[in-house]
């Protein structure tokens, strides 16, 4: 987990970029979230999902030996996201919930900071505290400087999976393009 490091500049993006980015971070903001729903239900898209974050170039890790109480970490200055799968049952639910949560810290390092506006905070806040208490308390035991980056996080991992494709496409669209790869299944790629 990484410290804020600046505020979303959502003035710079194209418009429709724009609306996207605020209508899906919005939707988390007053959306119910139904468990059924927001998971990934397969491997095959825990798998596809992992391997488009590995396309933006973040090495993506699996750990047998972590401490118990971690799930997964994103380290910034190494671009690798970590999930330990000794603290995790074999589900792609469960998994999906960590590689969310992880990824929206990545999404937060391609763009260089939040994700959310400074007056959506609150409401994120509210809501979360509203689904759930321990998860409420859980984030009143970060420092101040990392609490943001896991409200927003907490917010990603509640939301269904196109949807956390679609924002990390947009967060991370620079990263993708640059390394100048296409959508799986893309024959537009040209060979090096």
């Amino acid at each position: 987990m990484r410290p804020g490091t600046g505020e979303v500049d959502l003035l710079r993006l194209a418009p429709l970029v724009r609306a996207r980015i605020v209508a899906a971070l919005s939707l988390a903001l007053v959306a119910p979230l139904v468990p059924g729903l927001v998971r990934a239900e397969t491997w095959d898209r825990v798998g596809s999902y992992a391997a488009l974050i590995r396309r933006a170039g973040t090495h993506t890790l699996v750990a047998k030996d972590c401490p118990s109480a971690l799930l997964g970490a994103f380290h910034a200055p190494r671009n690798a996201l970590l999930i330990c799968a000794n603290n995790i049952e074999d589900d792609p639910r469960q998994v999906w919930v960590v590689l969310a949560h992880e990824s929206a810290h990545v999404m937060q390092h391609c763009h260089g900071g939040p994700l959310i506006p400074d007056h959506q905070v609150g409401n994120a806040l509210a809501r979360i505290e509203a689904q759930s208490r321990t998860t409420f308390q859980e984030l009143r035991l970060y420092h101040q400087s990392q609490r943001r980056d896991e409200i927003e996080a907490r917010l990603v991992q509640g939301m269904p999976p196109d949807e956390v494709e679609a924002l990390f496409r947009s967060f991370c669209a620079e990263r993708l393009s640059d390394r100048n790869l296409g959508h799986p299944g893309d024959s537009s790629v040209s060979p090096p």
